[in-house]
């Protein structure tokens, strides 16, 4: 019983690695701090200001409609969208965006102040509110100057105070915005070195006698200052928040400012959308807005996160992973950034249309985008059972030491894969049970290792009797404390478990993730007997549940992903199925009829022909990205994908590399 189970589930799937210094996670875990993160976002800026709308809001009689192609006319809505209590929502210039139409039907939205004029958001916009029983309300200056003018009469007839930034550099205005809005304080536009004349009126009109300038001298000027002086109810300045770039400067304004920070808001400095639509929800918290650079962060945005995650703050990150990436969201919720692995495996000969050259080739360039890890198919454990390695590809050094300076040469890192026999457990049981077995094993892994300049190793040893579990455990130990000190790294290979399959209890993931820098767990093969999905989401999610409870630093897991069909041809003598090679446009041609997908999204379709009834499942850009969200759900070192073979076709790789990129990097 337990042979035929283990001989069906069995799969060429495997491991994974990061660098040539492998890393820690467990220790470097011990001693960081870590900080809740939430993540709000949808496919494009519009979308995510509905996902922070629906976060916020429940029912808004008035909303605020602003243009997400450019920011000038929207930097000062946010105060606006406070005192009216509604969203901040994004819509295109030449038509209301249908996602914001829903979100305002089920806010029960009566009006809509859209912010500029028709050149940011053209009358075809009123006539669709109107068309819907929503009065518009336009607030509207000659530009940016006189739009932000309007605002500020609108939401404040009469202040003694304002904010003061420059209308040509949206950061600015997005780092205090919140804290304006959460005090009803205005916040007027400038040119760097003249006062408009529309904002030197609205602050005469509203009877402003101080403003609060933020951003530099370079970014608003002594001229301006000056100006201010010579009103005819002249201006004072109380105060000048500034830093050397706008990431000084906001994080001057979140230091200096009483906000309310048990839960900290973040979004991109680089772009204004996401923080636009954001400021109204912080606002609500009386929250700070953080911006962040698209790469490396600066000292006082560093400290300030730093200070933050210590005091025990939240984080909410506005906008997707295209965005704020996994990298900078582990800065954010750790200190560290711990990027993700993408573990891709080869097979089959060296050259040819298929081959593993081939497969190395069809990765984008740079390879580095997509990609750390190639893991070939080398080696097999010999079934002699003597601990013997033999070469499961059979060809001659040079076509080995080709291989790996071909990988090298993209930047990438190599680490062959050794598998143990699928119809036999014997080799397995008998050599990992045998101290000397294990001892001539592990020289001749190393041995290859060397001699192929090779990164380290996969291992995947997938048949074995029970028993042999704690030997298993035992190499792995001796493995690692033999290829650790040589910078190689480790990665093994093992079968999905729920905790419920008594015939897989040969793999202890808590005792093998000590002695590994990486455990793939290959979530794929799931269905057998009948037709049914390679790895549907619900299983995998219990996979990693399981794996969490048995207390597995989950940073160290890499989640198994296939890249193949699966053909089930079901005739009178039961139901048994093949891998297809194809790619998806090529699966896709065999369907006859509507493409289908079961609960957890996963495409499938049937078809017949002279064999019988044929039922083919397989993964496409909607399942995988449900798949790939796993990662962030369960905080997951990366992937191991089985395998390059089948993504050789465009319809397969345009599908697979994008999602590789936006997830990993």
């Amino acid at each position: 019983m337990n042979f035929l189970k283990k001989a069906t589930s069995i799969f060429c799937g495997l491991a994974i690695v990061l660098s040539l210094v492998p890393l820690h996670p467990l220790s470097v875990q011990a001693e960081m701090t870590e900080s809740v993160t939430d993540r709000i976002y949808g496919n494009t800026q519009y979308d995510t200001a509905v996902e922070i709308s629906k976060k916020g809001w429940d029912k808004a009689h008035v909303a605020v409609l602003a243009t997400g192609n450019n920011f000038p006319d929207a930097l000062t809505g946010t105060v606006l969208a406070h005192k009216v209590d509604g969203p901040l929502l994004l819509t295109e210039s030449d038509h209301l965006n249908p996602a914001v139409l829903e979100e305002l039907k089920r806010l029960d939205t009566q009006e809509v102040y859209l912010l500029g004029g028709t050149v940011a958001l053209n009358s075809t916009i009123e006539d669709a509110l109107k068309a819907q029983g929503i009065l518009p309300r336009r607030l509207a200056g000659w530009d940016q100057y006189g739009t932000a003018a309007a605002i500020a009469s609108e939401v404040t007839p009469s202040s003694t105070q304002a904010f003061l930034v420059n209308g040509e550099h949206f950061a600015d205005a997005l780092s205090i915005s919140s804290y304006a809005a959460a005090k009803g304080i205005p916040v007027l536009l400038t040119r760097s070195d003249s006062l408009p004349p529309e904002t030197a009126e609205a602050l005469t009109k509203m009877g402003v006698q101080e403003v609060t300038l933020i951003g530099g001298k370079a970014v608003i000027k002594d001229a301006v200052e000056a100006q201010l002086a010579n009103l005819p109810q002249p201006v004072k300045i109380s105060a000048r928040y500034a830093g050397y770039d706008q990431y000084e400067t906001n994080t001057t304004v979140l230091n200096q400012l009483p906000f309310e920070t048990s839960n900290v808001y973040v979004a991109t400095g680089e772009n204004f959308p996401d923080a636009l639509a954001g400021a109204a929800l912080a606002a609500k918290d009386k929250a700070p807005i953080l911006l962040l650079p698209h790469a490396q962060l600066g000292a006082s945005t560093t400290a300030y996160l730093n200070q933050k995650r210590a005091s025990g703050a939240a984080f909410t990150i506005f906008g997707g992973w295209g965005i704020i990436d996994y990298k900078l969201e582990s800065v954010i919720r750790t200190g560290v950034a711990q990027p993700r692995i993408s573990l891709q495996y080869t097979q089959g000969g060296l050259t040819g249309s298929g081959g593993m050259l081939s497969q190395l080739q069809s990765i984008p360039a740079p390879a580095t985008n997509y990609a750390d890890i190639i893991a070939p198919s080398w080696y097999y454990l010999d079934d002699t059972a003597d601990g013997n390695v033999t070469g499961g590809w059979d060809v001659s050094p040079s076509d080995y030491a080709q291989f790996t300076a071909s990988v090298h040469n993209r930047n990438l890192k190599v680490l062959p894969v050794i598998q143990s026999s699928w119809t036999s457990s014997q080799a397995a049981d008998t050599v990992l049970s045998s101290p000397t077995g294990r001892a001539k094993l592990l020289s001749q892994i190393k041995d290859r290792i060397l001699s192929t300049n090779a990164d380290g190793i996969v291992i995947d040893f997938e048949f074995m009797s029970n028993p042999t579990g704690p030997y298993l455990t035992q190499f792995m130990k001796e493995l690692y404390a033999e290829l650790h000190p040589l910078n190689k790294l480790v990665i093994q290979a093992v079968m999905a478990r729920t905790g419920s399959e008594a015939w897989l209890a040969e793999f202890d993931y808590s005792a093998l993730s000590q002695h590994v820098d990486y455990l793939n767990i290959m979530t794929y093969d799931y269905s057998h007997g009948s037709p049914g999905p390679i790895a549907p989401i619900d299983w995998m999610r219990k996979v990693l549940q399981y794996t969490s409870g048995q207390k597995v630093d989950m940073q160290k897991v890499l989640l198994g992903l296939p890249y193949y069909g699966v053909d089930w041809s079901t005739t009178d003598s039961g139901a048994t199925y093949s891998r297809r090679a194809d790619g998806m446009a090529e699966l896709l041609a065999l369907a006859k009829g509507p493409v289908q997908r079961d609960s957890s999204q996963i495409p499938y379709y049937n078809y017949t022909d002279a064999s019988g009834t044929h039922t083919v499942y397989y993964d496409d850009a909607q399942s995988l990205n449900a798949k790939m969200e796993l990662l962030n759900q369960y905080r997951l070192g990366g992937v191991g994908a089985w395998s390059l073979k089948w993504s050789l076709a465009p319809a397969s790789s345009s599908a697979i590399f994008p999602l590789m990129k936006q997830y990993l990097r």
